[in-house]
């Protein structure tokens, strides 16, 4: 009986660690530029984990920064990143000027 136990609290803590994944990832970019736009969110449904984002985003910086749509100075340079299962431009709002 203890065994068996044990063995269920071992498979829950191992399902508790798995890996998350979702339908994309989220990227969002730190920018700095003359027109003072600080950051770009951009959405890849080709991955699927905060992991494989994170091993991927600095070998596709270049593609994303050549394809940022025209309100996007083309003299951003990319400060940091951050990758997210969810949107984190859900919920923000811009501030008053």
């Amino acid at each position: 009986m203890k065994r068996l136990l044990l063995t269920l609290t071992v498979g829950l803590l191992l399902m508790g660690c798995a890996e998350q994944e979702a339908d994309g990832v989220y990227v969002e970019l730190s920018l700095e530029n003359d027109a003072d736009i600080g950051s770009y969110v951009v959405f890849n449904p080709n991955l699927k984990t905060i992991e494989e984002c994170e091993a991927s985003v600095q070998g596709a910086l270049s593609s994303i920064l050549a394809n940022m749509p025209p309100a996007i100075p083309k003299n951003s340079k990319v400060t940091g990143w951050e990758c997210s299962l969810t949107n984190p431009a859900e919920g923000k709002t811009e501030k008053p000027s």
